[in-house]
């Protein structure tokens, strides 16, 4: 199976990383839909896996609350900085005291959340999704990634690998997408960047 390399050089990095928030080496991968976040991210947790032990992966689809991210938030792109919050008191917080933390599961089929996920302090731990590399949780990230591709590319991914049903969200999703990045400045703060297309 091939890896990337930017991704081998990044498990290199991780690798050799002090924990940075309680006993874990949080990396935080970002970038827009389709860009291939979820496969730098899978590649990234088989690698380390030799030195650290499983790397669990928390998906911001996981802990979206639906396409607006977090429904009862009135700016659908203020939505963003406040998952970050809800991610620090289910996750982080409990991990600066080495302790479990414990997430939502949201079911897209049913609109709803369904059941939870439990998150051990590992020696690394990847949160991967759209925004999960912005300002409030890449501070406590030993590395943050951006990954991007050609707008073409990308948008053929989501398709391919969501449906056709997904086209009618995409234009709004994109929108709060890009105006998130653009006022974060995510990319720029990014440690290691990496086009996949």
């Amino acid at each position: 199976m091939s890896v990337h390399p930017d991704v081998a050089a990044i498990a290199a990095r991780v690798g050799t990383a002090a924990p940075s928030i309680g006993p874990v080496r949080l990396v935080c991968v970002d970038g827009p839909s389709g860009a291939g976040k979820t496969t730098v991210a899978d590649e990234l947790s088989r690698l380390l896996a030799p030195t650290f032990g499983a790397v669990p992966i928390v998906h911001g689809d996981e802990v979206y609350e639906g396409w607006d991210v977090v429904a009862d938030e009135p700016d659908p792109v203020q939505a963003f900085a406040t998952l970050a919050e809800r991610l620090h008191g289910w996750l982080l917080r409990p991990w600066s005291q080495g302790l479990t933390g414990e997430h939502p599961l949201w079911n897209w089929t049913s609109g709803g959340w369904s059941g939870s996920r439990v998150v051990a302090p590992d020696p690394v731990v990847v949160l991967e999704g759209v925004s999960l590399g912005g300002a409030a949780l890449r501070a406590h990230a030993c590395t943050m990634v951006w990954v991007d591709a050609d707008p073409e590319v990308r948008a053929l991914r989501v398709v391919e690998r969501d449906g056709a049903s997904v086209a009618r969200h995409m234009d709004r999703w994109r929108n709060r997408e890009n105006a998130w990045h653009g006022a974060d400045l995510t990319a720029a703060h990014a440690d290691v960047r990496i086009r996949t297309g």
